[in-house]
């Protein structure tokens, strides 16, 4: 039975922990600050693989931690991609593993995919104009969220006259804007759309609970362990 450390012990952390068993994996050690990492380091280097929901601010530290003792690695934590060269490099100069992705759900990659290919389609009609939005819990730090970044990035590389993403209100045309909203407990809700004066088209992912999100990271962390590499999750959702 493979040890699994749980890095970041909040609702992404617990919906991990409940789901471990059922994968035929147990949790090795549980780390959920700094001083966890100092009276837990031996637990760490036990284990068979990590998975990590962190915050921003953590997550670089917990990701060259586990770089550094080539445990494999899935984390869900966003904000820290700046640093993904960085990281990417270390991990081939370290001979490690690591899954990186701003969303774990197969229907959130599913949405990618599909935001994509309507992208392509409406070059073909360019009196549309595109918008995203998400909405996510009060206690989300970062906006916009990782997965809105992700989706406006595959749009951009896609649709013909769209350069860069701007939260907010765009400064030209160029500009894709993203809008986010903070309300209540919302696990996550995301909206592309496409408006024209005539009409608009608008797809959407909606997160239930954090079980599809859980259960992605888990069975990536069994994954990985067997096809150790590194990876982007929207490159190998379908292999899982």
């Amino acid at each position: 039975m493979y040890k699994i450390a749980i890095i970041g012990y909040g609702k992404m952390g617990h919906e991990v922990e409940s789901l471990l068993q059922t994968y035929n994996m147990q949790v090795g050690v549980i780390i959920d600050n700094e001083s966890d990492w100092e009276l837990k380091w031996n637990q760490f280097i036990l284990c068979d693989a990590a998975i990590e929901f962190s915050t921003p601010d953590t997550a670089l530290s917990n990701l060259k931690k586990c770089i550094s003792q080539n445990i494999p690695l899935v984390t869900g934590t966003t904000g820290w991609y700046d640093s993904i060269d960085e990281i990417l490099k270390e991990c081939k100069e370290k001979d490690s593993s690591l899954i990186y992705g701003s969303n774990f759900s197969i229907g959130a990659n599913i949405f990618f995919t599909i935001s994509t290919e309507l992208a392509k389609l409406m070059n073909q009609q360019q009196q549309y104009d595109c918008t995203i939005h998400e909405t996510h819990h009060i206690a989300k730090k970062d906006a916009p969220s990782g997965t809105a970044i992700s989706i406006a990035n595959k749009i951009i590389h896609e649709l013909e006259g769209k350069k860069s993403w701007i939260l907010g209100t765009p400064q030209n045309d160029s500009q894709l804007s993203i809008t986010s909203s903070r309300i209540g407990n919302v696990v996550g809700e995301h909206h592309v759309t496409f408006s024209s004066f005539e009409d608009s088209l608008s797809i959407v992912h909606n997160a239930n609970n954090r079980i599809g999100l859980a259960t992605g990271a888990v069975k990536a962390a069994l994954w990985l362990i067997k096809n150790p590499g590194t990876y982007n999750f929207s490159d190998i959702f379908f292999k899982i």
